[in-house]
Order: C-alpha cells, then structure tokens, then sequence
C-alpha cells in the first residue's frame, strides 16, 4: 500500500506500507491520537505578514484610556497659557470621561470652577507656576505656608490645618472689627448750641465730639482660646496649630498708629 502522507497529516492518521511495517499483522493502519494543541497555538490571533518590512503583527487591541489631566488629552487639544483665569481658552473647557482637573484633582465634570469666571480650571497646567500655585494651595490647604511636601501630610498634620483654617476665618472677622473701631461719646465735652444741655444730650455738635477707639479684646480672647486648644491636640497638630497662629498674629497691626 502506497503512502498517502497529504491526508494523513490532517486527520491525524498514519498510514504504513508493506515494507515499512515491522508488525506480522500485515497490512495495517496505525491510528494515532491528536496532539494537544500548544498553548501558544491558542493564543495566536489572526496573523497580517508584509514581508517588504518584515513585520509580523500576531495580535491587535484597541488601548484602555486611562485618568489624565486635561492639559494631556489626546482627544481635545489644550491651549497653554501662564495665567487665564477670565474664560476657557480655545477648546480647554471640552472633556473626555477620563478628564481631570489639575488643581481639585479629581474628575473634570464634578470640579466646579471648570469654566467659572476668575478661577476657570480648564485652563490648568504642570508648565504654568501660577497653576502650579494653585493645586499646591488646593490640595494642602492652609498648611502650604508651611512649605510641606504632599509626602509629608499626615492624618495628625490635616487635623491640626483644619482647626487653624477655623482658627484663620474667625480671627479675620474678629480683626476686621477692630479695624473698623467703634465711636463712643467722651465723658464730657462743651455743647456750643445749647450751653444750657448737658454732656451728650444735644444731637447737633454730639457726632462732631465722638471719638474712635479700637478694642483689641474680642482678638486676644479668641486667640487664647485657640491656643489652648492645641495644648491639649498631639504634638503635630498643636504645632501647626501654635505656628499658624504666631504667623496670623504677627501681621496684625495697631490702627490708631
């Protein structure tokens, strides 16, 4: 029996001749099981060959974007600009489902200074220092006077620039109250109207012998209250808390000077 080698390849069946059989069975056919296909075989996609180049291309995927900040889109393009925070900047207010805002950090569509006028982070970028600025401010708060590395924020120094932030606002009201001042009436002083009246009962020349004092207490108290808050806080917080305090007050001045 001839060999028939093309069909026997692709059914998987061997067949032997007369004089190449070693059995005394004679004729025979040897049937021989399937070969567990390699690994690789399976994985192997579809193959598109330019023998010109050379090149093999075994397998092809579409990439997954990944979060980026706005300025790195590769769908919208990004005009760069040191400091616009008026409007968006050409397309710069355009976002993808991936797009992120660089100074809040977090996902373009729930930043709510995107296009709001005077902020407009749309238009942020790493190359810009004022943006630079920006996210440092936003993402370490009121401890970026402290020249932190973000590294370097822990759970116990967050604490303790939440309660100077506190700290900081209500003081600013409480300074510029006394900035302000008050006018009192002196204790006495001559009425030129009517001689007859007494100290403080004519409304005519009153206003013009009122004087203007400037009470620091309501400021002393909070700031006492404050510092002895961070004496009982741990030994971060209450620094932040001591130092931030020491930098507010010493910028304080005296108005009546």
């Amino acid at each position: 029996m001839g060999p028939e080698q093309g069909g026997a390849q692709e059914e998987s069946v061997i067949l032997i001749s007369d004089d190449e059989a070693e059995s005394p069975l004679g004729n025979s056919v040897l049937l021989v099981e399937p070969l567990q296909k390699p690994i690789l075989e399976d994985k192997k996609a579809e193959e598109i060959v330019d023998e010109e180049c050379e090149l093999v291309v075994t397998f092809c995927k579409q990439g997954k974007v990944m979060p980026h900040a706005r300025y790195d889109c590769m769908t919208h393009s990004f005009e760069r600009a040191e400091c616009e925070t008026c409007s968006p900047l050409e397309n710069n207010a355009n976002i993808c489902d991936q797009c992120y805002c660089y100074i809040c950090d977090k996902l373009a569509s729930e930043c709510q200074n995107w296009t709001a006028p005077s902020h407009c982070h749309c238009n942020a970028h790493n190359k810009s220092t004022f943006w630079k600025d920006q996210r440092g401010l936003a993402l370490t708060g009121v401890l970026v006077m402290f020249n932190l590395e973000l590294t370097d924020i822990d759970a116990d120094l967050r604490h303790g620039g939440n309660l100077l932030i506190k700290f900081v606002q209500e003081l600013s009201v409480e300074y510029n109250t006394y900035l302000v001042g008050e006018r009192v009436s002196p204790n006495s002083h001559e009425c030129f109207c009517h001689p007859k009246r007494g100290s403080g009962q004519c409304n005519i020349c009153r206003p013009r012998h009122m004087e203007l004092i400037y009470r620091y207490s309501d400021v002393f108290a909070l700031v006492t209250t404050f510092l002895n808050q961070a004496e009982k806080e741990n030994p971060k917080a209450a620094a932040v808390m001591l130092l931030g305090a020491a930098k507010e007050i010493a910028l304080h001045k005296d108005p009546a000077q």
